[in-house]
């Protein structure tokens, strides 16, 4: 027969009959000896049954598979279809594996999102390991639950997810602890998922995220660029590098960001290899990609000298004349590096086109509609840079004209905004032009960006508008 045991405790204590605490994530005992704790949800155990001799009764529902689920347990009394046995046995029904269960869940998440938006996320994600590595699997599991409970809008599924969340947080932790595993792969995946994890479902913080991130960034760079050359660790390298220059950009380090040294551009190239994209991706999209990325790197330390210069000067307070000079060549210098490389590629980008606008509270009954996803992103990601560059040059004295605008690059962004944010990932992509462009927006625009926020924050809680400045009260500011 099936029993369960009667002890509430967590797997490990009792296997060790011991007494345990119940904290949670992790029991003390656990915490103590440094062992990974394995949870408390109790196991099937099988006992011998004395004495007794049953025989299988026939399926009353006549269907086969109405008496129990995929992870059901059928035993000799308990309604097997198949004919009567001489002996008391104990039948389990086809049970699938951990690997098996976190493959569909993944798979679930992934269909949902290219249902409804961009092919290729969990592309970089080696599932070849799945069900091989608990730490990396609870990671993924936390994530493609939320992922689709949201999808559906099963809030049971959404409060799970964070339960896994916060064990699979903890086991990252002692990961990152232990002398060998903090180096591994599936460590360093398993806090890429949970940072993304943040990104979209919000923890402590709506910010929380920037912390991971910066955390992320700590590991890699402790790693080395070596050992992130090839295979599965160079995907999640090209994968994550978004995330980890927009850290350094609103937390700036106490130098510069890592991914701008020499041994760690060379790294920061797909080089053919099709590491994120299919085999018939464009070529010359992709070194696009990451040369455009490898420019962005170099934005956050333009940033680091140039904002108290900025402040100050705003304020009509003193200014650091050095870092100001220091902030203008910096600043100079990604702007030509910017314009040259949209000079170079602009082909690759399809211009968008004028549509009618579907949402009755959009400030523009004429939007701007675009045919590539991957694309737009990039494409409003340069133009929410060379605003951010321009808004440092003119703040500091630039007199010569642009090629293109502030006010153009702005206006390109906020038409843009109701076609690029649809669909599951569509804040991810608009997220970073829009926190640029608020600032550079008159305040009815600021205010549109707000409720747009709020509405974003149901399913990517990292655009919250708590993490923005104040509206403006001047009549200065562009729609």
């Amino acid at each position: 027969m099936v029993g369960v045991p009667r002890s509430t405790g967590c797997q490990l204590c009792r296997k060790r009959r011991v007494k345990c605490d119940e904290a949670k994530p992790g029991c003390g005992n656990c915490t103590r000896y440094g062992a990974e704790c394995p949870g408390y949800e109790r196991s099937l155990k099988f006992v011998s049954e004395k004495h007794h001799v049953r025989t299988r009764k026939k399926n009353s529902s006549g269907s086969p598979g109405s008496s129990s689920s995929a992870w059901s347990v059928a035993t000799a009394s308990g309604g097997s279809p198949r004919g009567p046995s001489p002996t008391s046995i104990v039948v389990m029904e086809p049970v699938p594996n951990r690997g098996q269960f976190v493959s569909t869940l993944v798979e679930t998440a992934r269909a949902a999102i290219e249902e409804r938006d961009a092919s290729g996320y969990f592309s970089w994600v080696r599932f070849g390991t799945v069900g091989s590595h608990a730490i990396l699997d609870g990671a993924l599991c936390s994530l493609a639950m939320h992922l689709v409970g949201k999808d559906v809008s099963d809030m049971n599924m959404i409060a799970h997810s964070r339960t896994m969340y916060g064990q699979s947080l903890h086991n990252l932790q002692q990961a990152l602890h232990h002398p060998t595993k903090w180096r591994a792969s599936e460590t360093l995946c398993t806090a890429i998922l949970l940072c993304i994890f943040e990104l979209f479902a919000g923890t402590s913080s709506s910010d929380s995220w920037l912390q991971h991130a910066r955390g992320i960034g700590i590991l890699m760079e402790q790693r080395g660029a070596k050992a992130h050359k090839d295979g599965w660790d160079a995907a999640m390298l090209l994968s994550f590098r978004g995330v980890l220059i927009m850290s350094d950009l609103f937390f700036p380090r106490a130098d510069e960001c890592f991914l701008t040294r020499p041994e760690w551009r060379s790294v920061m190239r797909d080089r053919g290899r099709h590491l994120l994209q299919a085999p018939d991706f464009n070529d010359e999209a992709i070194e696009a990609v990451d040369e455009f990325n490898n420019r962005l790197a170099e934005i956050p330390a333009v940033v680091k000298v140039g904002y108290p210069v900025i402040e100050a000067a705003k304020r009509g307070l003193p200014i650091d004349l050095e870092a100001a000079a220091t902030t203008s060549k910096l600043a100079a210098a990604c702007h030509i590096r910017m314009s040259e490389f949209w000079s170079t590629n602009r082909h690759l980008f399809p211009e968008p086109v004028e549509a009618p606008s579907a949402d009755p509270q959009s400030l523009y009954p004429v939007i701007l509609r675009y045919e590539s996803r991957w694309a737009a992103t990039l494409q409003l990601s340069h133009h929410a840079t060379m605003c951010l560059l321009q808004e440092f040059l003119q703040q500091l004295g630039w007199s010569q004209p642009f090629a293109t605008s502030q006010k153009e690059y702005a206006q390109i962004i906020l038409r843009s905004v109701e076609d690029i944010s649809q669909g599951p990932l569509g804040p991810y992509r608009i997220g970073y032009a829009m926190r640029i462009v608020y600032e550079l927006a008159d305040a009815e625009a600021q205010e549109w960006i707000r409720g747009c926020l709020d509405r974003f924050k149901s399913t990517y809680a990292a655009t919250d508008k708590q993490t923005y400045p104040e509206m403006r009260t001047d009549n200065k500011g562009y729609r």
